[in-house]
């Protein structure tokens, strides 16, 4: 029960020195489906272990039939400490690679932000797989661990 992703490059203007001059950022980002009750809508979610919490574009909720007025809220903190405002919803998430499939519901942040990449951070993401991240290979697994509430 384990999917692999490879990383997805993201190209640069010049040589990034730190890569050996290379022109491209690798990044663990995998396809994550987020399910509301009215439709779906597929992004990247950039796998971060960093990250508390999912966060997902609130442009998403619309789509999938998520209404955000009157949606708790929760401060959290970006980068550098500064703090964004993100309103909760249940949905449910599913990934999915060439040979399996995985659901489940999870609380997600969405934040006014402008994105069009998720965050997928230890709540509701890593707490339910062990993750590898092979930086010689440029790929992410995920293995369902015992955590895992879903399908």
């Amino acid at each position: 029960m384990t999917m692999r992703f490879a990383y997805d490059l993201i190209g640069a203007s010049s040589p990034i020195v730190s890569l050996g001059g290379r022109y491209s950022r690798p990044r663990p980002r995998v396809p994550v489906t987020f399910i509301g009750p009215s439709g779906s809508h597929l992004l990247r979610g950039l796998v971060d272990s960093g990250a508390d919490e999912i966060i997902c574009p609130e442009f998403v909720a619309a789509i999938i039939g998520i209404d955000l007025s009157s949606a708790p809220v929760l401060t959290t903190q970006g980068i550098g400490g500064i703090p964004v405002s993100v309103r909760l919803a249940e949905v449910t998430l599913r990934i999915a690679d060439l040979h399996e499939r995985h659901e489940w519901s999870s609380w997600v942040g969405f934040s006014p932000l402008p994105s069009r990449i998720a965050v997928l951070g230890f709540a509701g993401f890593l707490q339910y797989f062990t993750t590898i991240l092979y930086g010689d290979f440029e790929m992410v697994e995920l293995t369902v661990n015992v955590l895992y509430p879903g399908t």
